[in-house]
């Protein structure tokens, strides 16, 4: 074999050992921090909330004067759609899908939901038309259909429920909080409780961490609210 040949071949083999490496180390990372994640069981609130939960993740079912409310949509169509039937609800009867930031973990089952109008923070499209990726080696793939933007501190009334955006970016650019009524905060990956207070998100999962510390500072506090419902570290309720 000529020179040139080996070399352009030790090359390539070089960098394959490269990435194989990183992929490696990546994988051990996200299986050590999932396992640290402590999401909350499928289950009822009450009589008309609901908490799904996808392998590591949660998300929040709210029953409106018609139809459902969900906000986020888990990891796996075929697997939420099994959590969700312990439920007895069924993906047709969601009407409305919030979404506090747009990873996969958050999106997945969006497909199943045919019949829900899709919100997310009007910041948070550059990370689905290719403006933005969460790395510099990924980007998220947006295959659900049209999606509705929203802006700060807006309120809406939808399926009947009053509902109050607050962008709480950090662990990505629109990342947002969703106040539910008066009792219930829906953070998804925009913090953690410890001690009873904020802290924020698993630095490594951030795309700005010291901006997410400046978000947790716009949320009331933790007491406000009757529930705290987080996308992995489960339900806080408050007296």
């Amino acid at each position: 074999m000529k020179k040139p040949v080996k070399i352009a071949f030790w090359s390539v083999g070089v960098i394959l050992g490269l990435v194989l490496i990183i992929a490696i180390i990546f994988m051990i990372n996200f299986i050590s921090a999932t396992k640290a994640m402590t999401p909350a069981e499928t289950q009822p609130l009450n009589d008309s909330v609901w908490c799904i939960k996808d392998r590591f993740v949660n998300a929040f079912i709210f029953k409106g004067r018609e139809g459902y409310l969900m906000v986020d949509a888990g990891i796996n169509a075929k697997n939420f759609s099994k959590e969700l039937s312990k439920t007895g609800l069924l993906p047709e009867q969601i009407t409305t899908l919030l979404l506090t930031h747009t990873d996969s973990d958050h999106i997945g089952a969006t497909g199943l939901l045919k019949n829900a109008d899709i919100y997310m923070h009007k910041d948070e499209e550059q990370m689905i038309n290719g403006s933005t990726g969460k790395t510099k080696f990924s980007k998220t793939v947006w295959k659900y259909g049209p999606y509705k933007l929203l802006n700060n501190n807006e309120n809406l009334i939808l399926n009947g429920l009053n509902v109050k955006i607050i962008h709480t970016p950090g662990h990505t650019p629109g990342s947002s909080c969703y106040v539910i009524g008066k009792d219930y905060l829906v953070t998804g990956d925009n913090l953690v409780i410890v001690n009873g207070k904020y802290e924020h998100f698993v630095d490594k999962y951030n795309m700005d961490t010291p901006e997410q510390e400046k978000s947790l500072k716009m949320l009331p506090e933790p007491g406000t609210f009757k529930y705290i419902m987080t996308g992995h570290n489960g339900i806080i309720k408050n007296p």
